[in-house]
């Protein structure tokens, strides 16, 4: 289950190098919703993850991404933003 999250954040870490050759930020919304659906692929194959909550926290973290990306939120509410969504998973996510 661990190699799952190391592959998703490999995804992630490609997607962001790949947002650094393109100059538009329309593309850049396209690859954060690439690499939110291959996070879907690379969670759908694993039984014992908890696929509601991993697909939440992957929304919310795309959300935040896109906004930033479209430049309507500014970088220090996105990465406040972003801070929240960690703190919201780290203490328990909802549940």
């Amino acid at each position: 289950m661990n190699r799952t999250w190391f592959y998703i954040l490999a995804v992630m870490i490609v997607g962001s190098m790949v947002k650094y050759l393109l100059p538009h930020p329309l593309f850049w919304v396209a690859i954060d919703l690439a690499v939110l659906g291959v996070a879907y692929l690379i969670l759908r194959r694993q039984p014992y993850i908890d696929m509601r909550h991993s697909m939440i926290f992957l929304g919310g973290l795309t959300a935040i991404n896109v906004l930033g990306d479209l430049g309507i939120m500014s970088r220090m509410m996105e990465n406040i933003a972003l801070l929240a969504l960690l703190g919201w998973m780290f203490f328990g996510g909802g549940r």
